[in-house]
């Protein structure tokens, strides 16, 4: 009844091929708009600034220090705790 070759088969496939690589160059350019332009733009930020000029003003590696089981970042996080607990009990 129905054919399954219409002669379009590989057309939708050369379109199927054009319309993936159009999404990856689209998701790359999100992806490097992101890294090079909006988050350089986020530390210009009236709330932000003041955060990123001090952790450059203390040479300290935010990304390594946060993301490791490093002792110093276990004690950091237990200051961080009891200060919240603190504030919420007065």
């Amino acid at each position: 009844m129905y054919s399954t070759n219409d002669g379009m088969g590989e057309k939708s496939v050369r379109n199927g091929l054009l319309r993936g690589w159009i999404g990856l160059v689209a998701g790359l350019a999100v992806v490097w708009m992101m890294a090079y332009v909006v988050l350089p733009w986020g530390r210009t930020l009236p709330y932000i600034r003041p955060v990123m000029e001090v952790i450059a003003d203390s040479n300290v590696d935010s990304g390594t220090d946060w993301y490791s089981q490093r002792e110093d970042t276990a004690i950091a996080q237990m200051y961080v705790q009891n200060a919240i607990r603190n504030w919420q009990v007065n």
